[in-house]
């Protein structure tokens, strides 16, 4: 006389077949689980502000800290290109169309505005550094392109200061410009920076695109697509517990395989 045993019993085909219905009823609740937790993480973009353009003065004050409801602002300043000023920001990225982009160098100059503040504009793209460094010094002694003129574009916070290679900076930050030789220690700068789009005349027109937006996480598609991993678990569970149940049954009996 032997015992019915679990793997005697579970390979019977009568429970090979339950074993399959259990396994494709865990796999469809696998599914709406791997369905909910798809849209769990959601990519939200950030929805463009649709706002009229605003001077600059009227958005920011200068020697203040930048804020975040400033970000992405069209602005307008009535500024003077400084003489002598010009640097170049190394690693910048282009777009092109609307998907595709390149890496670049944006061209900086320092700007003296109509009320005596500093503003700092970013003017064009240039695709090598030797381009946007010759543009640099040509434009720097420039009559033509030192004065007064009224530029428009998206206002944008400061970056983090880095490493810098004579008049070639790695990040774009209003602290590091503003610290040059030339530059007043008692100077009242903006905190952000403005990326001028028009008048488009130094390089390409920088194309940043839309700001990018955040991953939320939503509790309740998470607690559904746990319930759903939990129910296909069942599933398989309730199979073993039948065929266990099986196997007492059939011990109980004395039953000889």
């Amino acid at each position: 006389m032997t015992n019915p045993t679990f793997l005697r019993v579970a390979t019977r085909p009568k429970w090979v077949g339950a074993l399959l219905l259990a396994l494709a009823v865990a796999a469809v609740f696998a599914g709406f689980a791997q369905w909910q937790a798809d849209r769990t993480f959601r990519y939200v973009p950030k929805a463009p502000i649709d706002v009229p353009m605003v001077p600059l003065s009227q958005l920011a004050e200068t020697s203040s800290a930048f804020l975040a409801t400033q970000a992405d602002r069209l602005v307008s300043v009535e500024a003077t290109p400084m003489p002598d000023q010009c640097y170049v920001i190394s690693s910048r990225i282009q777009l092109v169309g609307k998907e595709a982009s390149k890496t670049g160098f944006w061209l900086v100059r320092p700007a003296i505005t109509a009320e005596g503040k500093l503003a700092t504009l970013a003017l064009g793209w240039f695709a090598t550094e030797k381009e946007s460094v010759n543009r640099c010094e040509e434009i720097k002694s420039s009559p033509q392109l030192t004065v007064l003129q009224t530029f428009r574009g998206l206002y944008q916070p400061s970056e983090e200061p880095r490493a810098s290679k004579g008049i070639v900076f790695e990040s774009l930050s209003v602290e590091q410009v503003i610290n040059q030789p030339g530059i007043a220690d008692s100077v009242d700068a903006y905190a952000g920076f403005v990326i001028v789009q028009k008048p488009e005349h130094i390089g390409e027109a920088i194309l940043i695109g839309n700001n990018p937006g955040e991953t939320t996480f939503n509790w309740l598609t998470a607690f559904y697509a746990a319930e759903w991993a939990l129910f296909a678990g069942f599933a398989i569970y309730l199979w073993a517990r039948l065929v266990k149940d099986e196997v007492n049954r059939q011990n109980r009996e004395g039953r000889i395989d």
